[in-house]
């Protein structure tokens, strides 16, 4: 990442009903695509060191698991986890997705390879979003919905760079 500064999210929400969250980190990016992607409403910024941003407190939980997956050392090993499997070796999370889904790893294992690796790979790309999120997106996998990669111009809005 560069020196920019980059203005995140929309100041849409109720100025009464806010909470607001200051963090050093690298994983600015990261915490962002996870509050939009758990529909958080929230407005802020970040750089290459830090993040700063106001939402929704009725999102409260939404967002200190977002913070606590990609921050904490409670999630260090899963975080290592997830960089030692998530390219060749994805079916590794097969029992997390079953657990995740509320099946058993064997009625996960009777449906098709491809499937089960769509399953794998939609999980290692959306880790560090809340579980509901998490459970949506394996969902959606499931049902064979795909989600549109964003061009280049949308990712640029998302982080306020026009």
């Amino acid at each position: 990442m560069s020196e920019y500064i980059y203005k995140i999210g929309e100041d849409n929400f109720p100025i009464d009903n806010r909470e607001y969250c200051r963090l050093l980190t690298t994983e600015g990016l990261r915490i962002t695509i996870a509050l939009v992607a758990g529909g958080v409403p929230f407005h802020g910024d970040f750089d290459k060191g830090r993040i700063s941003f106001a939402y929704d407190a009725d999102y409260k939980d939404t967002v200190e698991e977002i913070i606590s997956k990609v921050t904490s050392e409670e999630y260090a090993a899963l975080r290592k986890e997830i960089e030692e499997h998530k390219e060749n070796d994805c079916l590794y999370f097969l029992p997390t997705v079953a657990n995740l889904l509320r099946m058993t790893e064997g009625t996960l294992r009777c449906k098709p390879t491809d499937i089960q690796l769509s399953l794998c790979k939609r999980y290692v790309d959306n880790w560090y979003c809340d579980t509901y999120t998490i459970q949506q997106e394996l969902k959606d996998a499931l049902m064979l919905i795909t989600k549109p990669e964003l061009t280049d111009s949308e990712k640029n809005i998302a982080v306020g760079k026009d």
